[in-house]
């Protein structure tokens, strides 16, 4: 099995997982007014509405990204140039979720959650998958400049 093949079979599973990933965190979504409670009525009330509205769109948009990468990632259009830099561009954007992950929730009780815990070991595990596959694909050699040697095949 060549590494473009294994390369792009990786990427179309990092796809798949960012989708179930995106369905989890849309269905986690009714427990987060509960992670408020115990909070004075006022801040309860101004909180709710925009961090229910964070989850759901960081929801969406792991959808979006794994669909996109889904897409990209397939043999038919893993060649073309756009798809590599789709595929790039959106290897970099999870490659960034799991450190934002760190600096944004330092508190220890989010780790003890399971779909939390879940969810961020799952970004972990997709980022490093991600890139490396889209960047084998990216500067892959079949697709690399030759020295003018080239022979069509027919």
């Amino acid at each position: 099995m060549s590494s473009q093949r294994i390369a792009g079979s990786s990427l179309r599973a990092v796809g798949a997982l960012l989708l179930l990933l995106g369905i989890a965190h849309l269905a986690a979504t009714p427990h987060i007014p509960h992670l408020l409670d115990g909070s004075p009525r006022n801040v309860f009330d101004r909180a709710v509405g925009p961090t229910l509205l964070n989850h759901v769109l960081v929801g969406i948009l792991l959808l979006s990204v794994g669909f996109t990468i889904y897409l990209a990632a397939a043999p038919a259009n893993r060649r073309h140039i756009l798809a590599k830099r789709i595929l790039l561009v959106n290897a970099l954007a999870v490659f960034s979720l799991p450190a934002s992950l760190l600096l944004f929730m330092r508190r220890p009780e989010y780790y003890s959650a399971p779909l939390f815990l879940a969810g961020t070991l799952l970004v972990a595990l997709i980022s490093l998958l991600t890139l490396v596959a889209a960047c084998a694909l990216f500067f892959s050699e079949s697709d690399l400049p030759s020295n003018g040697n080239t022979k069509r095949s027919t």
